[in-house]
């Protein structure tokens, strides 16, 4: 666990505006392109909204900017921070995104509002998913193995219930695991693990 840096070891609030402001169009676009890759899975938020948050918090002082480290190193971690915090927030939370409400209807001869919800999933995501399907499939090349851990997990089976539930020691299940995890980084290298 690092510790806190002292008071003579961090950027001051003037000094974290000065190198904000020193920043050149590069720095920014380079910052928008670290943003853009937090925002994967952040409902409602764009990378603008990020960096804007994230320098908001360093400006203010919530977040620390530690002397002699490079700008877009501690923009990228406190970025990573803030991302981190609204994602626990945005899976905390009881609202789910991908139902919309209807516009209330009143029955003429009741007073209670009615409110339906629909599930806006659409063609395109429909597709996209069996093609992800498709792909994930496969990947797994016939392999016994992995299409009997790829069951499991989809199951929501982990760990000592998996291995139980496949028969398998801890030993075996987890070279399955790491089996699955490289064939799975080698569809989408971009993908972000969670």
């Amino acid at each position: 666990m690092s510790a806190v840096p002292k008071p003579e070891e961090r950027l001051t609030r003037a000094e974290v505006g000065a190198t904000l402001a020193a920043f050149q169009p590069a720095d920014w676009q380079r910052a928008k392109v670290i943003a853009a890759g937090f925002c994967g899975g952040l409902t409602g938020w764009k990378p603008d909204d990020l960096l804007q948050e994230t320098m908001l918090k360093l400006l203010d002082g919530t977040r620390i900017w530690p002397r002699g480290i490079h700008p877009l190193v501690v923009l990228k971690t406190a970025m990573h921070s803030v991302a981190s915090n609204v994602r626990k927030h945005n899976d905390a939370s009881p609202i789910d995104e991908s139902v919309v409400v209807d516009p209330l209807e009143v029955e003429d001869d009741d007073k209670t509002l009615l409110a339906h919800g629909k599930v806006t999933v659409t063609p395109e995501d429909e597709t996209s998913g069996k093609q992800q399907m498709a792909a994930l499939y496969a990947a797994l090349g016939g392999d016994e193995d992995l299409e009997l851990f790829v069951i499991a997990w989809a199951g929501g089976a982990r760990g000592a219930e998996a291995c139980s539930e496949l028969g398998w020691d801890e030993k075996k299940y987890d070279a399955v695991r790491k089996r699955l995890l490289r064939r799975l980084a080698a569809l989408d290298p971009d993908r972000r693990p969670k």
